[in-house]
């Protein structure tokens, strides 16, 4: 599916790499999943397209509650709770790809932002640093798929070795519970329609970090830029109308990163806002099954769950609360550069441009709380709450006598 292995690694000069080959692979599995991204679909991608649509948003989020209605006494304790927190993240990847569905066009106005950036990066040490950036997101996105993948593949493989089925899920047709051979046809189902799904959240989780991760690279290159504005080292530094330039670059870069911001503000903030109360919910159930419930198999694959669900918050909110310090660290480079040696309307230029660069780039969520590493905290505390409440409540005692009746 993917030929662009080689883009795992820092691309020579020579080679044309933009910032938008940073999303390559994610583009990638959208395309897969039924996006058309290049209006060159045909009528078997169009089946493709109704199927993938119906299957991950209607009948995957739909499938554990009816799962639950019509076998609930036959769950024990820590299948219960396993299944309980793969349902709350399939319901918060639904709307992750209804969302992606809708405002897909901002990704493309996204990835023309990013090359109107690439156009200020003339130097070579600067496309050095974009061909760096492209490869590091790359590995970045690979994590993810590796994560997600392992988490799939344990999930399976515990589940044939306690004799159950990993996700349970609902097929109107099949009931793992009667004999062996409808478990593993069951499994075996789960393991590639729900893999499938897995394999899509690879690119619905990660798309915020892959453009925002750009994004400050971005930053970075800028204040480089800014840093060396009528250094006497520059060769246009004794010509004034070429100093003036490049101020000028530096502002229309950017204002091109604050027009990127107005772009992938919208796809993120719902999304994240939605991940970040399910996400504290999922870590208190994933906590309450480890400690209470699940044997030593089991808890491979709940870590390997957990190292999943940290993905889809926790570089986010990373790389988020670094573009903050780096957008201070802009004004600064501006204020210490040497704008006081250059002419009145190079100085009331420069001014005007740093009372802009006081005002950070921040992401939100819903416009509610910003996305940083403090909501991250936020979010692991609710996990110890929720875990605390269950543990209070001897929860475990309880669900043990229950399924022992």
């Amino acid at each position: 599916m993917f030929g662009y292995f080689k883009l795992m690694y820092p691309a020579p000069i020579s080679e044309p790499i933009s910032s938008r080959d940073s999303n390559a692979y994610l583009l990638e599995t959208l395309r897969f999943s039924g996006l058309n991204l290049r209006n060159d679909f045909g009528v078997g991608r169009k089946i493709w397209r109704v199927f993938s649509f119906t299957y991950n948003m209607l009948i995957l989020p739909i499938s554990f509650p009816i799962n639950y209605t019509i076998h609930l006494a036959e769950f024990p304790p820590d299948l219960l709770l396993q299944s309980l927190q793969l349902c709350l993240n399939t319901w918060c990847f639904a709307l992750k790809f209804f969302t992606l569905v809708i405002y897909m066009p901002r990704l493309e106005l996204a990835n023309k932002h990013f090359d109107e950036m690439d156009a200020y990066c003339v130097k070579p040490e600067e496309k050095r640093k974009v061909r760096d950036m492209v490869a590091a997101i790359t590995r970045l996105y690979l994590i993810f798929v590796v994560v997600y993948v392992l988490y799939a593949t344990s999930t399976l493989l515990d589940g044939l070795f306690h004799d159950r089925v990993p996700y349970n899920t609902y097929y109107p047709m099949v009931n793992w519970r009667v004999d062996r051979t409808q478990l593993y046809i069951q499994s075996f189902l789960e393991y590639f329609t729900v893999g499938y799904a897995i394999f899509v959240a690879t690119a619905t989780d990660s798309y915020p970090v892959i453009y925002v991760a750009a994004l400050r690279s971005h930053i970075l290159l800028l204040k480089d830029r800014i840093v060396n504005l009528g250094e006497a080292s520059n060769d246009s530094a004794t010509d004034p109308q070429s100093t003036f330039k490049s101020l000028v670059d530096c502002i229309k870069a950017h204002r091109t990163m604050l027009n990127f911001c107005d772009a992938i503000q919208p796809i993120i903030s719902g999304t994240i806002f939605a991940q970040f109360i399910i996400c504290g919910s999922i870590l208190g159930i994933v906590m309450i099954n480890m400690v209470l419930f699940a044997d030593q198999s089991t808890r491979f694959g709940i870590v390997t769950y957990v190292m999943a669900v940290l993905l889809q918050t926790f570089p986010l909110c990373f790389y988020c609360n670094a573009i903050v310090d780096d957008c201070n660290e802009l004004a600064d480079a501006l204020f210490h550069s040497s704008w006081w040696m250059q002419d009145k309307r190079y100085q009331r230029t420069a001014l005007q441009f740093l009372q802009k660069l006081q005002q950070p780039m921040t992401f939100t969520a819903m416009n509610i709380f910003n996305i940083n590493l403090a909501t991250n905290i936020n979010v692991a505390k609710f996990a110890f709450t929720v875990y605390a409440i269950a543990s209070g409540m001897n929860l475990d005692q309880k669900l043990q006598i229950q399924d022992t009746q």
